[in-house]
């Protein structure tokens, strides 16, 4: 081992992974429970947005799609600095070693986000986050990074004038360089800080273990709950706790159980990103139809237009004064249908809306509509409509909860408890007579636990709000021209 009084020097690690959401949170909230030992700040990013760790994950994610079949697309390198050299270490200058090392080791045309921890005193270190899916597409190497990496340390080191290392051990900088049990036990705990980066129960995680040649032991008290975990790698066995604080059983099913419901959130958030898309492009294939029958509405009008006028054009019958006009009143009635033809075509828009409702008269077809108007000003009112109806649904879903939701509670409840019949019990037996007598009175104003739950099965008898409707009352109307006669009048009277 290294002499207590030998100084540290500038050390680098890098791990290549598969997930940047379990890395991704720990850099910038560093454990749970402990969120503010990291002190995590910001000191340079590319292609990625910082605003949340939310967005820092997904615009990672969406990084890697150039190159789906990359499994570990995550970079993660961690560079540790001698505590002599603080002094010296702001942002500005930690930012620029880290560029310059992501620049030695070809690191450079992709997303990249640069985060500085001070969690502990004379720790000085920073971490590089970094998508091995370029911005071209290209995957960026991993190979021999351990000795790329020496190598720009070596330069860096002069470079930003760094305190150099004194009786540098390589095997401090990189598990590979471990032996016996040491590397055993470092190989233990990259395994499990790999596979819980997205395992979601326990046998993924032992599956994950054992295809890294790693087997596990649980123990188990006399009742045969599981109370302990071991690891064993190249006949040398671990405490889940021994490897580090974080992997003792506790500690593992807190994490299978975050990663849980984060794939459950993803795979949420995937669907419903998928269904708007889908809902995009109905609503686009719509709007167009419409605009096709609009023009083609627009195309018969003045084509009837024109027949109207050469018929016109014929008869002998008009008065004097329409015939005088009426050649002007051909162009006057194309450009009203001209004005009207954007009308129509928003018109059958708001049709298009009214028929997918008709098909979906759900919370989900309603949110598919108001997403569909999203930002066009002069449907305020047709949303206003929908999201009364949204609230009345939910109202009467809370009232069904409260009432025939909780039936089956008040059967159980009804049969009292070891002791026979108590007050409880009879209560249940009171709101179950709502549920069954559809034409039982209210009870009177000094029980209101029975008034409000009679209310509100009384109001769950009734059918859901509908969904949906009238198109015509949102149309904009349309411009309303003035007959032939009409026309020709009104130009007389301004000539």
């Amino acid at each position: 081992m290294d002499s207590p009084k030998r100084p540290a020097r500038m050390i680098s690690r890098t791990v290549i992974g598969r997930s940047f959401e379990g890395l991704a949170r720990y850099l910038v909230e560093g454990h749970k429970g402990q969120e503010a030992d990291k002190k995590a700040e910001l000191l340079g990013s590319a292609g990625v947005r910082t605003d949340t760790v939310a967005h820092l994950v997904a615009d990672f994610n969406l990084g890697r799609q150039l190159h789906p079949e990359l499994g570990k697309a995550v970079w993660h390198t961690s560079l540790s600095f001698n505590p002599d050299d603080a002094a010296k270490l702001t942002g500005e200058k930690m930012r620029a070693i880290a560029e310059d090392y992501m620049e030695e080791m070809k690191l450079t045309g992709t997303q990249y986000a640069i985060i500085r921890h001070r969690d502990r005193p004379g720790h000085e270190h920073v971490h590089i986050i970094a998508n091995r899916v370029a911005d071209d597409g290209h995957t960026i190497s991993d190979s021999n990074s351990f000795l790329r990496s020496k190598e720009a340390l070596t330069k860096l080191i002069q470079r930003h004038e760094l305190t150099p290392p004194q009786g540098l051990r390589v095997e401090k900088q990189h598990p590979e360089h471990l032996e016996g049990v040491d590397k055993a036990k470092q190989e233990v705990k990259d395994a499990l800080h790999q596979a819980l980066a997205t395992a979601s129960d326990r046998p993924a995680l032992l599956a994950a273990l054992r295809a890294e040649k790693i087997s596990a032991q649980e123990f188990t008290n006399k009742a045969g709950v599981v109370t302990g975990i071991s690891f064993e790698k190249d006949g040398h066995s671990f405490k889940g706790s021994a490897v580090a604080r974080g992997y003792s059983l506790a500690g593992i099913e807190k994490q299978l159980a975050a990663n849980q419901l984060t794939q459950q959130a993803e795979k949420a958030r995937q669907e419903a990103a998928q269904e708007a898309a889908a809902q995009e492009q109905r609503q686009a294939a719509a709007q167009l139809a419409a605009q096709q029958q609009a023009a083609e509405q627009q195309a018969a009008q003045l084509h009837e237009a024109e027949r109207w006028a050469a018929q016109v054009a014929k008869g002998p019958e008009l008065p004097a004064i329409e015939r005088k006009w009426q050649a002007d009143y051909q162009q006057y009635a194309a450009d009203l249908a001209q004005q009207n033809a954007p009308i129509q075509a928003r018109n059958k828009v708001i049709d298009s809306y009214r028929t997918y409702l008709q098909k979906h008269p759900n919370e989900e077809g309603i949110a598919a509509v108001v997403q569909a108007m999203k930002g066009d000003p002069r449907t305020a009112a047709l949303k206003a409509e929908l999201d009364r109806q949204v609230a009345a649904r939910a109202t009467h879903a809370k009232q069904w909860a409260d009432s025939y939701g909780q039936q089956a509670a008040l059967e159980k409840q009804a049969k009292g408890g070891i002791f026979g019949k108590n007050a409880a019990s009879r209560e249940a037996e009171e709101k179950l007579k709502f549920l069954t007598e559809k034409d039982r009175p209210l009870p009177g104003l000094l029980v209101p636990a029975l008034l409000a739950f009679a209310r509100a099965a009384k109001a769950a008898d009734r059918p859901a709000p509908a969904v949906g409707f009238e198109a015509s009352a949102y149309y904009q109307p349309e411009h309303v021209g003035l007959s032939l006669a009409e026309y020709a009048a009104k130009r007389e009277a301004e000539r």
